[in-house]
């Protein structure tokens, strides 16, 4: 992968929220291929092992980047599908997830996951099915959203009036 385009997917990771929000980072990349981390916190817990909440959302967001690496600057992913199996429990320790993009089609993507405690005991496996969004088809979805949100303020308007 392209240092500069590397650089551009470290951003993307660094100022998304959730993930700040979440303590994931991103600690390598290549092309079809991301590792990403998740640092443990006594907040996932539930009570005494990680929430698989986090573990899911850490192999979600390293296939989306997988795919990143792929299609940026042109298009950005969207998961259509997700599955996972835990195979262990986790009580205190980081995360880990190596992510590779298996088939790259012109829409979707199909992403297989594995998910390792730092002592390197496997987690949980997953697999999840994304789709590639370009420029036009976002700026669609935005314009339609947009639609929407000026209709229903339409009718709220019409209720409040009485019609």
């Amino acid at each position: 992968m392209p240092g500069e385009l590397f650089e551009t997917l470290r951003q993307l990771s660094a100022n998304n929220p959730f993930l700040k929000f979440m303590g994931m980072e991103l600690l390598d990349a290549g092309e079809g291929w991301v590792k990403m981390k998740i640092s443990f916190r006594p907040e996932f817990l539930q009570p005494m092992t990680v929430h698989g909440g986090a573990t899911y959302s850490l192999a979600d967001s390293a296939a989306a980047h997988a795919l990143m690496t792929m299609i940026l600057p042109d298009q950005r992913p969207t998961t259509v599908e997700q599955r996972i199996n835990f195979l262990k429990a986790v009580r205190d320790q980081d995360l880990y997830c190596e992510a590779r993009i298996v088939h790259l089609g012109k829409t979707l993507a199909y992403a297989e996951a594995t998910i390792t405690a730092e002592d390197g005991t496997l987690v949980a496996k997953s697999a999840a099915t994304l789709m590639r969004l370009d420029r036009a088809r976002r700026q669609r979805d935005e314009e339609t959203e947009g639609q929407r949100d000026r209709e229903t303020e339409g009718q709220k308007d019409g209720e409040t009036k009485g019609l």
